[in-house]
């Protein structure tokens, strides 16, 4: 009975300290998966060529809802290609257009980086569209998580989340 309850005993120690051990790989995995998105990040900007994917739009009046479809904002070679949907209140609006005022290809106006909070970034730039200035501030976690800020003359302001992720990797899919 004694070699029994000796022999548990010690079974018990070995899983728990095993599981111990489990948990500290964990957290080293995610630290490492951590430090290779943030390097990803900082060579993206750096690069001054890249693409956000919007997962989700938030207009300022009304619902935010999830984008199923493959919208996204590509930088490269100082020009813009924006292709992002709106939902809003429009000022002023070209007369039976049903096109969405975020979808151009402009020329890049002011560009700025700079250093964010916790070592992610912050991207403005302007462009202009058929009729209108657009401004968009992109706010970079470290990691690539982005928010996208839409101000335009014409329109209500807009949000969008989403990710940056390098243009190669958006072409492969």
């Amino acid at each position: 009975m004694k070699r029994i309850l000796l022999l548990s005993f010690l079974i018990l120690a070995i899983v728990v300290t095993n599981a111990q051990d489990e948990k500290l790989s964990r957290k080293e995995r995610k630290a490492q998966r951590e430090a290779k998105l943030t390097e990803q990040t900082k060579q993206i900007i750096e690069a001054n060529a890249w693409q956000f994917d919007a997962t989700r739009m938030l207009p300022s009046s009304g619902k935010s809802r999830n984008l199923t479809t493959a919208y996204s904002v590509v930088l490269k070679d100082n020009e813009v290609d924006s292709y992002l949907p709106y939902f809003g209140r429009a000022y002023a609006a070209e007369y039976g257009s049903s096109d969405s005022p975020m979808t151009f290809k402009s020329p890049v106006e002011n560009l700025s980086v700079e250093d964010g909070k916790k070592g992610g970034y912050i991207i403005k730039f302007s462009a202009k569209n058929k009729n209108d200035r657009v401004d968009y501030t992109f706010n970079v976690s470290s990691t690539g998580s982005t928010s996208l800020s839409v101000n335009s003359t014409n329109r209500q302001h807009i949000s969008y989340h989403g990710d940056l992720v390098p243009i190669e990797e958006k072409e492969k899919k």
